[in-house]
């Protein structure tokens, strides 16, 4: 489990550093002031090893027509103030392993490439050269990503720490069908079933179904309406799938959610926080959560408190001229912020 983690240069931080990371962490504070940067810093600290695969896969969401051959397009804007030479680097500490010591940077090499190839521009192609290392415990590792005549190659994924990320819309995807399929044949889908009423309390069970044959689609079954897609239901429901499913699994070591109340009724935020304060607690799996409600934090303390589980963070960001500050709640300052009627979330 990470406990804290350094940030200098990566994306909208110029420098953060964040001490006193729990098992469950919701980070706060104004819009651009970093949230969605440190869950992607931490995602990285959690497995520096596949840091370029990791930067990928989210620059694919973020922008899936970008081509990684194109460095200004797809890699420059990772880099704070678009400097990719003075690169980015991120330290952590965690329960597990030695201080770990991560950085990017691109390399001043920058030459045509030999076959004469062109952009998307028009303009010739170049070669360029982006360098991770990782320094951990005297030992230090170098992964090269190159622009060649052949393209860009990732680097090879040994051990692959996965981890979801569920982003502020929902997004049932081919993952989340198959995570579910094999908590169906685990016989452990009923966790599924069970967040699910609290969204709808008719919820009496989800299938897995291909009505044409061809492609396999989400079905809930309602006691009075029969089977129902899940992609024809409400956001609240189809979030709630993506956080069961995630909870459920048993490969997965982390857990991003961005933006958790999006499509969510007030209502329902406290039974939800009951319900990932009992699901962290079973699998142990370390879990970041960005939020610009209010409501959100209290109905996270509340939970907590419920539960009597000390386990829950509460991170608020607050951005300035060249430091982004961290300020770390437990369960009970959030609990005496509310109480004195004090907003924590910037």
């Amino acid at each position: 489990m990470l406990t804290s983690i350094t940030v200098e240069n990566f994306r909208g931080i110029e420098r953060l550093h964040v001490e006193g990371l729990g098992r469950v962490n919701l980070i706060i504070g104004r819009n651009d002031s970093g949230k969605t940067a440190l869950m992607e810093a931490l995602s990285l600290a959690r497995d520096p090893d596949h840091a370029a695969n990791t930067l990928v896969g989210r620059q694919r969401h973020r922008n899936p027509d970008a081509d990684i051959s194109d460095f200004d397009e797809f890699w420059l804007p990772i880099f704070h103030r678009m400097d990719a030479t003075r690169g980015f680097v991120i330290a952590s500490t965690s329960t597990s392993a030695p201080p770990t010591h991560l950085s990017f940077r691109k390399s001043t090499a920058d030459t045509p490439v030999l076959t004469g190839g062109v952009e998307s521009s028009g303009e010739p192609a170049t070669a360029w050269s982006l360098v991770g290392t990782v320094r951990s415990n005297n030992a230090e590792t170098i992964n090269r990503l190159n622009r060649t005549p052949q393209g860009v190659s990732l680097p090879l994924v040994l051990v692959w720490k996965h981890s979801a990320w569920i982003t502020p819309g929902p997004a049932i995807n081919s993952y989340d069908i198959r995570s579910f399929s094999r908590l169906k044949q685990q016989g452990r889908d009923g966790a599924v079933t069970e967040l699910l009423r609290h969204v709808n309390e008719q919820v009496d069970g989800v299938e897995l179904l291909a009505p044409t044959g061809n492609r396999i689609g989400v079905y809930v079954r309602m006691r009075r309406d029969g089977l129902i897609p899940i992609l024809m239901m409400g956001e609240g429901l189809k979030r709630y799938f993506e956080f069961a499913v995630s909870f459920a699994a048993s490969d997965i070591a982390a857990i991003h959610i961005d933006e958790i109340e999006n499509g969510l009724h007030h209502s329902v935020l406290e039974p939800l926080w009951t319900w990932i304060s009992k699901a962290t607690q079973e699998s142990a799996v370390q879990t970041f959560v960005t939020t610009h409600s209010e409501e959100c934090v209290q109905a996270a303390a509340r939970a907590f408190e419920a539960q009597n589980d000390d386990g829950l963070r509460v991170i608020r960001l607050d951005k300035q001229e060249h430091e982004t500050k961290a300020v770390v709640y437990d369960r009970d300052l959030v609990e005496a912020a509310e109480r004195m009627g004090v907003e924590i979330r910037g």
